[in-house]
């Protein structure tokens, strides 16, 4: 007699949370982050997420993308200079803030969930919530991030 226990799901849930892997994110989320990106983004970071040598960082496989959501939130609200380390290499850039480009909450932190799920990233959704607490947090902010600054948000 064989009996058929049904726990696949109950598995991957558990492999997932053990591994520190995302769930898998909306197909629609990604697909509107994705057209937010290629226009607002793609110019410097390129469409491939590796970035443009001397105008902008890679994204792709970057510990700044996949780090706490608030940092990164942090570094779309406000913008981000001096020097950085992204996959071993300095870049001495300066990256403008898009607080002004992405006014809704939501269309930034979509952006940042396709930007944090593509080209080999796996990190959590970014909430619209997380987006506001921080955009509220920061509001008479009127200079951008440095390295150092983005390493103390945990």
């Amino acid at each position: 007699m064989r009996q058929t226990v049904i726990i696949l799901p109950w598995l991957v849930a558990v492999v997932l949370a053990g591994c520190g892997a995302s769930p898998p994110v909306d197909e629609a989320i990604i697909a509107r982050g994705r057209t937010l990106y290629n226009n607002s983004c793609a110019a410097c970071h390129q469409l491939d997420g590796e970035g443009k040598p001397g105008v902008a960082s890679p994204l792709a496989r970057s510990s700044w993308v996949v780090g706490p959501e608030e940092r990164l939130v942090r570094i779309a609200l406000h913008g981000v200079r001096g020097g950085i380390e992204v996959r071993g290499k300095m870049y001495n850039l300066e990256m403008p803030g898009f607080q002004y480009v992405f006014t809704k909450d939501e269309d930034m932190a979509t952006v940042l969930t396709y930007v944090r799920s593509a080209w080999g990233n796996s990190a959590s959704e970014v909430t619209a919530q997380t987006v506001a607490t921080v955009r509220k947090e920061f509001a008479s902010r009127g200079d951008s991030w440095t390295a150092q600054d983005l390493l103390a948000v945990e």
